[in-house]
């Protein structure tokens, strides 16, 4: 949108003009599942119990033998292996139980046309969590190796934005129009087959009776409330829900120097306002998005560089004899990229 009539202002020239209270107002309560979760190491749970059940057997049958042979010494190394074997492989199962959850949210505020008395403004809503799983565990372990060495960093930044128009001689009078997103609804949470260009525009009257944004999938797309109640299986199986709301230290301005430390330009985030209300029926206008599926699309070129395009994988068995080729590959991609700066 070359051509837009949309332009960023500092955050903290609205604020000194506007007051806070009308972007922590706007700032969308989110839904998300504390099922949501990196891949858990079953293998190490399952050998944890065979290793306590082998320690179990051993010692029931060195007592049954006791009388015939017995070492202390021996009794007390292979109890105390199995033991601490048992132990690590515990806690190395814990340690890969990790919840994603949302962590703070930016915030981008852009001016529009002055039309009818009123100024038309989008704040620009960027939810950030604390990581992503794919689906498919082997392509999740390529995706957050391009994320280590090319983005930087490992968190998930999602965009909701929410439009506004206020009123030139009252301040307070503030017409909120609605919210725009990528809109997730209808798909099982761990499908891998999502649709990132499934930009929606909502009327602010949908967020009544506290209809709250959820998390609709592994990807961090949003659905209502409404629509989760719908679908009982997602509703169910990834309960507990939990409500996130932000305050003012967990809603931030972001800043340009911010968006390069994160290496913006090659996330798959259009950081402009979407929408123009001032151009008609706002529920007509639509959205395309070039850059929806940049991560997943190279990903998926450095699979087939690596390991040819008729490659299928789904387990880390899969990719292990390749993980340094990978490595290698995306640590020239961040490479060639910072020569490029």
């Amino acid at each position: 949108m070359s051509d837009s009539e949309w332009e960023k202002i500092e955050f903290q020239e609205f604020i000194n003009q506007f007051g806070k209270e009308i972007t922590l107002r706007g700032a969308p309560k989110i839904l998300y599942s504390k099922k949501d979760k990196e891949h858990e190491s079953f293998s190490s749970l399952i050998a944890a119990f065979l290793m306590a059940g082998f320690v179990l057997i051993y010692s029931a049958i060195s007592l049954f033998i006791i009388e015939i042979f017995f070492s202390p010494i021996l009794f007390g190394i292979i109890v105390s292996l199995g033991i601490i074997a048992a132990v690590f492989l515990i806690i190395y199962y814990v340690k890969s139980s990790v919840t994603i959850k949302p962590i703070e949210c930016w915030i981008e505020i852009f001016k529009g046309v002055n039309q009818n008395g009123r100024q038309f403004y989008c704040f620009s809503y960027y939810p950030v969590y604390s990581g992503k799983v794919h689906p498919n565990k082997a392509i999740n372990i390529i995706l957050k190796l391009y994320q280590e060495h090319v983005l930087k960093s490992k968190v998930d930044i999602t965009q909701i934005e929410k439009y506004v128009a206020i009123d030139n001689e009252n301040s307070n009078d503030v017409n909120e129009l609605g919210y725009f997103f990528q809109y997730g609804e209808g798909k099982p949470f761990n499908a891998e087959d999502i649709d990132r260009k499934a930009w929606r525009f909502f009327k602010i009257e949908k967020e009544l009776n506290e209809n709250y944004l959820a998390i609709a999938n592994w990807d961090h797309q949003y659905e209502w409330r409404d629509d989760l109640e719908l679908d009982f299986d997602k509703l169910h199986r990834y309960a507990p829900w939990i409500i996130q709301t932000w305050n003012e230290d967990s809603l931030k301005p972001l800043t340009e120097e911010y968006k390069k430390t994160l290496n913006w330009e090659l996330r798959t985030i259009e950081s402009f306002p979407k929408l123009e209300p001032w151009k008609g029926n706002i529920h007509e206008q639509q959205y395309n998005d070039y850059t929806a599926f940049k991560d997943i699309q190279i990903v998926n070129q450095a699979i087939e560089k690596v390991m040819g395009s008729d490659a299928e994988i789904k387990k880390y068995k899969d990719i292990k004899k390749n993980l340094q080729e990978f490595n290698a590959l995306f640590r020239d991609m961040s490479y060639n990229y910072m020569k490029k700066l």
